[in-house]
């Protein structure tokens, strides 16, 4: 338990910064990619993490569920919060760019964090207007992401995929907003190193996965549970921007 104590510590978040759910999310990766947070160890409670953390209560309650939607911890009734005895290989599985800052066009990080303010409640829009043919799209976008021969064919196929959820809205102004996110992140290449190489396997299978749940979310017409989706995926994206530096 000492040894998360001084995790908490090293991994406090600045009173100066905005205590999201995805910046705890963010401290909490950096102590077990430390290896002061062990698999299968127990989490203080909320009110101790807050504490430690500088954040809200709310915010490391949200932060915490997304890791359990993740599968990085699990909660045991009477007992408390633990890791998952596979909590780090989630570093296995994350696409990890360092990520840039640019002088003309927004970084990665403004961009994914312009997102998180819309994109979640755009899904209503999506789930609402969406055809069975655009769908078809989606699903058909998802096995490029599998298939992806480089690493710069991979973030294409995903940004495909996004454009594709956009289209659904048929709100002019969205889809305009998608291509002006498009065309930023390939003037930088997406920040990428050896684009002509293949991504990740594991990368490759995570991001899937994360976006088929998504998809399925679109197809069966449920909003909450699309918009529930998207700000994780987004906030997971914001939290490991960097992550290592």
């Amino acid at each position: 338990m000492n040894s998360l104590h001084t995790t908490a510590q090293r991994a406090s978040i600045s009173t100066n910064d905005r205590a999201t759910p995805s910046l705890v999310y963010r401290a909490l990766l950096r102590s077990i990619r430390d290896g002061l947070m062990v698999p299968g160890a127990k989490l203080p409670n909320e009110r101790e993490l807050a504490l430690q953390l500088n954040a809200s209560r709310t915010a490391v309650r949200a932060a915490l569920a997304m890791m359990e939607r993740q599968g990085l911890v699990h909660r045991r009734v009477g007992s408390g919060t633990f890791l998952t005895d596979d909590a780090h290989a989630v570093f296995e599985r994350m696409d990890q760019t360092s990520v840039a800052e640019h002088e003309n066009v927004p970084s990665f990080a403004e961009i994914v964090e312009g997102r998180l303010l819309f994109e979640p409640a755009m899904m209503h829009l999506v789930v609402n207007r969406v055809q069975d043919a655009e769908i078809g799209k989606m699903r058909r976008l998802l096995d490029e992401i599998l298939t992806a021969p480089t690493w710069e064919d991979f973030k294409e196929s995903i940004y495909a995929l996004h454009r594709a959820m956009f289209a659904a809205t048929k709100n002019k102004f969205l889809i305009q907003i998608m291509g002006s996110i498009l065309d930023d992140r390939r003037a930088v290449l997406f920040d990428g190193h050896d684009t002509d190489k293949p991504a990740p396997d594991l990368v490759r299978q995570q991001t899937h996965k994360d976006l088929k749940a998504i998809v399925d979310a679109i197809d069966a017409r449920n909003g909450r549970r699309a918009e529930e989706l998207v700000s994780d995926h987004l906030m997971r994206t914001l939290a490991t921007i960097n992550i290592w530096q």
